[in-house]
């Protein structure tokens, strides 16, 4: 484990409660998606969730959970990589490779693992890869992959979401994660996405501008590691997108010239079918833009969106739902679009969603299962599409409920009721204050605010209704303000 691991281990183990991603990111100074990052690394290198997290209050560590872990594990067993980002480095090494075999020394050489680790590693992953119809293969002290191209490509877009790559919100954040992109490399990517830009005269949004980076370095990997073979699938396949060509003309021409750019800087001729994996892409963000229907929506649009819809049991001549819905219609679209042509979709709000909406996220993650055994020719719908569809729902669901009513006092004056006023204003837009005042006024008129849902105050209180009392400091505090949201939404 890394430095942040460690100083994240002992910030935790000095207090027996939750801490919250923010405070821990505070106190490390880094950002909160590295705090998640961390969290599973050190919780997968260790084989136990020493680490456990709370929707609402954060992490908390079981120190002598941690303690007995790590007096198991020897230096050997963990170096810098948890299980989990050994084996996907591994994989990517295999892949990138194909259909040429690497040894297993090769591939295992700074890892410092037993043999016992490698054959699980390798069980694993050969499970893992049936799911792309790639098959893992071993003779003697080498490794290799079988599968088409389309299917090894697929693997490492896969292998690189697993990784963590893909959760970042611009190519040169993607850059900066990936090891083995030189600079020229780089230059020239960064190349790709301008020219595409100023070709169609847009701005690639998240997060095509990471897929289409991606792909392209995964191409140039492929072409300089590998052996690229464009079998009769692929120009099949190549074949059959004539009429998409014929429809867009534009996106066609500008796939072109990248690809024709990228044979260029490999000097190497690359296969026409390459045009059309690359003008998928283009097409799939389009989509994503046509937002106008003028009531054109596909039966199988229709059917997802309505099978989410219902799978909420929503009424769906209510005005809200009917918005709802245009919502979905405007994602699900394009996602299909996404899924027909195996392109991947990084979430990087994954685990804030997961946290912050875990049961609705598993409503929408079991509806979605169901959603993918309907559809035709598409792969399964993922977790990381899952978690845009929870955006839509968690939306629709904060809007619907009601406002609650909060009091705000202090112990003598208005002063400091003022200032706590402004600090939960600016920290709860959406609720309500229906009162700042002393202690004093409160008790004397306090048949007046029997409905309100929560008093917050500088100063202990006893309502004669067991209204709910949130003590906070003038200041109002990070720990006031999760104090205030455990309250209102519960913990």
């Amino acid at each position: 484990m890394d430095a942040t691991c460690e100083r994240m281990i002992m910030t935790l183990s000095k207090t027996n409660g939750y801490v919250t991603a923010i405070d821990i990111a505070a106190k490390l100074g880094v950002s909160e998606k590295t705090v998640y990052r961390k969290v599973r690394l050190i919780n997968d290198s260790l084989g136990i969730d020493v680490i456990h997290s709370e929707r609402g209050r954060g992490y908390r560590i079981n120190y002598d959970q941690y303690l007995a872990a790590t007096n198991k594990k020897t230096h050997n067993d963990i170096v810098d990589y948890s299980p989990v980002e050994r084996r996907n480095k591994v994989l990517l090494s295999i892949l990138f490779s194909a259909p040429f075999s690497i040894s297993v020394d090769k591939l295992y050489g700074h890892y410092y693992v037993s043999n016992d680790l490698i054959q699980q590693d390798l069980s694993i992953l050969s499970k893992l890869l049936k799911n792309y119809a790639v098959r893992l293969s071993r003779k003697g002290n080498k490794i290799s992959v079988v599968g088409d191209e389309e299917a090894i490509r697929r693997s490492i877009n896969m292998a690189l979401v697993q990784s963590n790559l893909m959760s970042v919100d611009s190519p040169q954040g993607f850059a900066s994660e990936v090891a083995d992109i030189n600079v020229y490399d780089n230059q020239f990517l960064t190349a790709q996405i301008e020219w595409i830009q100023r070709s169609l005269d847009l701005t690639i949004p998240y997060p095509y501008n990471v897929n289409i980076f991606s792909h392209l370095y995964i191409l140039i990997k492929r072409f300089r590691t590998g052996k690229v073979i464009e079998d009769d699938k692929a120009k099949k396949a190549f074949a059959n997108e004539a009429k998409t060509i014929e429809n867009n003309p534009e996106f066609f021409a500008v796939a072109s010239d990248v690809i024709k750019n990228t044979s260029d800087y490999l000097h190497t001729s690359l296969p026409e079918i390459e045009k059309g994996y690359l003008l998928q892409y283009l097409i799939s963000m389009r989509y994503d833009h046509d937002v106008t229907f003028n009531g054109m929506v596909s039966d199988e649009v229709m059917r997802l969106v309505n099978l989410y819809i219902q799978g909420f049991n929503l009424t769906e001549s209510d005005p809200r739902v009917q918005s709802l819905k245009q919502d979905l219609i405007g994602h699900v679209k394009p996602m299909l679009n996404r899924l027909e042509n195996h392109i991947i979709v990084a979430n990087r709000l994954l685990n804030d969603i997961k946290l912050e909406y875990g049961s609705l996220f598993e409503t929408v993650k079991g509806i979605s299962e169901r959603a993918s055994q309907i559809m035709t020719n598409k792969a399964a719908i993922s977790d990381d599409e899952s978690g845009f569809i929870t955006l839509y729902f968690a939306k629709y669901f904060e809007e619907s409920r009601p406002a609650k009513k909060a009091l705000i006092m202090c112990a003598s004056g208005v002063g400091t009721s003022k200032l706590l006023h402004a600090k939960v204003h600016q920290a709860f837009p959406n609720l309500r204050i229906v009162g700042t005042l002393s202690i004093e006024s409160y008790q004397d008129n306090e048949e007046d605010y029997q409905d309100v849902d929560l008093i917050i105050t500088t100063v202990n209180i006893h309502p004669i209704n067991q209204t709910r009392v949130v003590l906070s400091s003038a200041m109002f505090t990070q720990a006031d303000r999760k104090s205030v949201e455990s309250a209102l939404y519960g913990s």
